[in-house]
């Protein structure tokens, strides 16, 4: 993740990917995004992965742009919805 302040206003880039180092097939869950601001502040973003099937070393690419919180950026990391 990167935050690109080229715009008009700030946003913050997340682009990754997740795989199955399984040998069955698996169902992608959904994905969340948490932004954590300066001020400690926790924002949680739900990427929706449509609950699609990756076959054994198959690999699910994601991106999203997101407004950057007024106080700053502290960290991003990204997780398996629950």
């Amino acid at each position: 993740s990167r935050v690109d302040h080229g715009g008009a206003r700030p946003v913050i880039l997340v682009d990754g990917h997740a795989g199955n180092d399984g040998a069955q097939p698996v169902e992608m869950p959904g994905l969340e995004i948490r932004v954590t601001d300066l001020e400690g502040r926790i924002i949680r973003y739900k990427l929706g992965t449509a609950a699609r099937r990756l076959a054994p070393g198959e690999q699910f690419a994601f991106s999203s742009r997101l407004e950057v919180p007024k106080s700053g950026v502290k960290t991003v990391s990204v997780t398996f919805a629950r």
